[in-house]
């Protein structure tokens, strides 16, 4: 009850300057109450990745992004000609690489014609925002998804529609694959300019499919810990795209326990080991260049290494055109623009759909 109050408290503060611009009588419903997708246990209090058990086995960092809700999406039906939102921040945050709709806005996608299409975004402000995302729609009752912020905690959201507009929770698909992919920055999503663009959420658009995002930027590094949260969240496909950010040291020590670990706990469950993206600094600074190809080749001796013990459910994807070969996908040399995130999708999505059958 309290954070009902609450929200609807800050609702009514966050509404009153865009309401007077508009004389549509709006009601808001909790992000709680419709569909969340992209984590795995049930929660009204947060829009938090993993839980509070599960974060306190972690590393700090990995702890703190972990309150991130990267990879989240609410689900929703409404026949609705005018869609509101409003959220609260519980921080705001800058990167100098991203935009701040990426870091802590919101965009909406709607299923037309039985495909995923943009619709909006919301523009962040501040720790308090409202925004009228869309106007005019036709009227018709559609599925939408609003996907959150990448890179900061979101404490609060709520969406509007007209008061003689019907809106609903998403009912689940039927049979839904589920993807668990723990990696670094860019799994996060670095540096899509928009959250639906990251490459976990792309792919879960294209396939039908539910992904969770664990994503945590810098902090990638296999420790032993996150294998035990990994094997808690059922799946059909474990993906390990986290060669970025651990030395080549680090992954000859780590990548192969990290496997057999994740393998003794879902001994039946596929797992794919993704190489890390050639960064394209390292076209020009050779250090770079002989870093990313050494934790790589470390990557490849631990998957061989596991190939050798009879794993029939371990598929591997290489470096080479994940990305393309135009040395256009990137903001910075290292993390990717919306080319680079659907080229990436594409490419990690092939594999995906050979290994769950789709």
């Amino acid at each position: 009850m309290k954070n009902y109050i609450s929200l609807m408290l800050f609702m009514f503060q966050a509404a009153s300057a865009s309401f007077a611009q508009d004389s549509l009588a709006l009601k808001f419903v909790d992000g709680h109450e419709l569909k969340l997708s992209g984590r795995a246990f049930n929660s009204n209090q947060n829009y938090h990745r993993l839980d509070s058990s599960d974060r306190k086995l972690l590393i700090p960092r990995v702890k703190e992004l972990a309150t991130n809700s990267a990879g989240l999406s609410i689900s929703f039906t409404t026949d609705a000609k005018t869609i509101s939102l409003q959220w609260r921040l519980a921080r705001w945050l800058d990167q100098w690489n991203m935009t701040p709709l990426a870091v802590n806005g919101l965009d909406l996608y709607g299923l037309k014609d039985g495909k995923w299409s943009y619709v909006a975004s919301a523009r962040p402000t501040g720790l308090n925002n409202s925004a009228v995302l869309v106007k005019n729609l036709d009227g018709q009752m559609r599925d939408y998804r609003l996907y959150l912020p990448l890179y900061t905690e979101i404490s609060e959201v709520g969406v509007g529609v007209p008061t003689n507009a019907t809106i609903n929770k998403s009912a689940p698909p039927a049979n839904q694959k589920r993807v668990v992919i723990y990696g670094s920055s860019i799994t996060q999503g670095a540096s899509a300019s928009r959250p639906g663009m990251a490459y976990p959420s792309i792919m879960a658009r294209s396939q039908n499919i539910e992904v969770i995002n664990l994503g945590f930027s810098g902090s990638g590094t296999m420790e032993t810990e996150i294998v035990d949260v990994l094997a808690k969240i059922p799946a059909d496909v474990y993906i390990l795209d986290c060669v970025a950010n651990p030395s080549p040291q680090m992954i000859k020590d780590r990548a192969y326990g990290f496997v057999k670990k994740l393998r003794t706990l879902r001994p039946n469950t596929p797992i794919i080991m993704v190489e890390s993206i050639f960064r394209e600094t390292g076209n020009w600074d050779s250090q770079i260049g002989a870093r990313t190809t050494q934790q790589n080749m470390e990557f490849r001796n631990a998957y061989q290494r596991a190939m050798g013990d009879s794993d029939k459910n371990l598929h591997y994807i290489f470096s080479k055109d994940l990305i393309g070969n135009d040395h256009e996908a990137t903001i910075d040399g290292t993390h990717l623009t919306d080319v680079g995130f659907m080229r990436l999708a594409e490419a990690i999505g092939e594999e995906v759909k050979k290994v769950i059958g789709k």
